[in-house]
């Protein structure tokens, strides 16, 4: 008698269990559906999402306290000052290892790093996932053109210098003259 009750139980349970998932199902049967068609269609990002990072690159003052504070070491860059402005080579991002930590936006002391909402990593090659965040090499316009006025302004002062240094060096070469000119005269004045 015990092995019919069990299978009563357990064919009851069965439908019970039936039933109920028919009631979500049905619950949602006559609804409009929420399926979202990507890429076409998107949902929306939080705005703390973290993304894809993105450079300001004109603020960037290449100071490597995004690279430092990485744990993984999947940020790389490389720039040469020209006195204050900076003529950029690379900034890359190795996707491979990074782990969207966000810890490389903080001790940015301009703040010119971020996280984007960008997060589509589709790709059949692994050299894809090295991003170069550079918008642009070299030096931009606005550098090249600082550049020059401080080099000119440089060298307008460096002339003045030499200049006055000249002027200065005649100054003493005329003193130094008429001392010595003073000193190879009579001091009688002609008395005879």
């Amino acid at each position: 008698m015990k092995a019919a009750t069990k299978y009563v139980k357990n064919v009851f349970d069965t439908l019970k269990t039936t039933l109920v998932g028919l009631k979500i199902t049905g619950k949602y049967l006559l609804q409009k559906p929420i399926t979202v068609q990507y890429p076409d269609e998107r949902l929306p990002i939080p705005n703390r999402y973290r993304g894809i990072h993105y450079l300001e690159q004109e603020k960037c003052i290449d100071c490597l306290a995004c690279a430092r504070a990485c744990p993984i070491d999947c940020i790389e860059m490389d720039a040469v000052r020209h006195g204050k402005e900076l003529e950029w080579i690379s900034f890359t991002l190795d996707y491979q290892k990074c782990m969207f930590c966000e810890l490389c936006v903080y001790p940015c002391p301009k703040d010119c790093i971020h996280m984007g909402t960008e997060f589509a990593f589709v790709s059949y090659d692994r050299s894809e996932f090295v991003h170069d965040l550079l918008s642009y090499r070299g030096m931009s316009r606005d550098a090249k053109t600082r550049m020059l006025e401080a080099d000119a302004k440089k060298k307008a002062k460096e002339e003045a210098k030499k200049a006055k240094e000249a002027a200065q060096a005649a100054q003493q070469a005329a003193q130094e003259g008429q001392q010595t000119a003073r000193e190879s005269k009579p001091e009688g004045g002609g008395q005879g």
